[in-house]
């Protein structure tokens, strides 16, 4: 078994998400909290690690941005406050973040999807380019929130929780570690085979999801919305959340395959090597 055909995102979307995975795992929970500010910096710390980390290649605008960071306006014509657009020449990632203490909720979810949709309505040519809508939460999302996200083509990223993109690049990287040569046991590869169908079902299951699949741009004045059947999206979630488990199990099974594939996973080109910094790995990886 393996993971069946390519990534959902351009490799530049799967870079952005891997940082954004970073930021929550690993960066935020070491970060200084700023008391004044009620998200205790949550959105500027994570603004400023991207201007800091992403490639030159990439804009990313002020937190709280108006207009997209374009100038654009909504068909409602009320202009919708997002919290950070991060550009790139292939995609443009747009990201609500959350910093509570209580789970993030299914109406959160929605109002960011309207958002969105209030600006595609107006702006056809944002489907020019991949769109990204990633929704990042410092806290677990309950059950209807994961299922919003699922169902609406949104990438949920929470602690311990990666969007599928990552998880179908986590498969292709731990392939490219056995076709090259790693030796796994004969558990580890049955743990392996039952990942790869859990991430092909979920990938077949949401394939009609995702905003470049669900809208098209007909003209300057135009967009087609492809109608998509109902899902047991609160069901996927709860499958995207299992892979987790799945994951953990899978490289936890041998301390020495786990110290390679982490490192081949987590840090681009270190294919085979072992971090030097083996706390960072393992936070990523669990």
């Amino acid at each position: 078994m393996a993971i069946r055909g390519g990534d959902i995102l351009p490799r530049c979307g799967i870079h952005f998400l891997t940082h954004c995975y970073k930021f929550i795992a690993v960066d935020w929970q070491h970060a200084t909290r700023d008391a004044i500010l009620p998200d205790q910096g949550f959105e500027r710390q994570f603004r400023n690690v991207c201007i800091g980390k992403l490639p030159q290649d990439w804009t990313v605008s002020q937190h709280r941005e108006m207009q997209l960071g374009y100038g654009l306006d909504t068909a409602s014509s009320v202009l919708h406050e997002v919290d950070i657009i991060a550009r790139h020449v292939e995609l443009n990632a747009i990201v609500e973040l959350k910093n509570w203490q209580t789970p993030s909720n299914k109406n959160e979810v929605i109002v960011f999807f309207a958002k969105l949709i209030d600006y595609l309505a107006a702006n056809p040519g944002l489907l020019e380019r991949e769109l990204c809508p990633t929704f990042i939460s410092t806290s677990a999302f309950e059950p209807h929130a994961l299922a919003a996200c699922v169902g609406l083509g949104i990438h949920p990223i929470a602690p311990g929780l990666r969007p599928l993109p990552l998880l179908i690049d986590n498969g292709h990287r731990m392939q490219n570690e056995i076709n090259g040569g790693l030796r796994i046991g004969t558990w580890t590869a049955q743990r392996f085979d039952d990942y790869c169908a859990q991430v092909n079902a979920l990938t077949i299951a949401l394939e009609q999801t995702w905003f470049s699949t669900r809208f098209g741009a007909v003209s300057d004045n135009r967009i087609v919305v492809k109608a998509v059947s109902p899902m047991h999206t609160v069901q996927l979630g709860q499958e995207m959340q299992t892979l987790r488990a799945a994951y953990r199990a899978w490289i936890q099974s041998d301390h020495g395959t786990a110290t390679r594939i982490a490192a081949s996973i987590i840090f681009e080109g270190s294919r085979g090597g072992q971090s030097s910094d083996g706390a960072r790995v393992e936070a990523m990886v669990i």
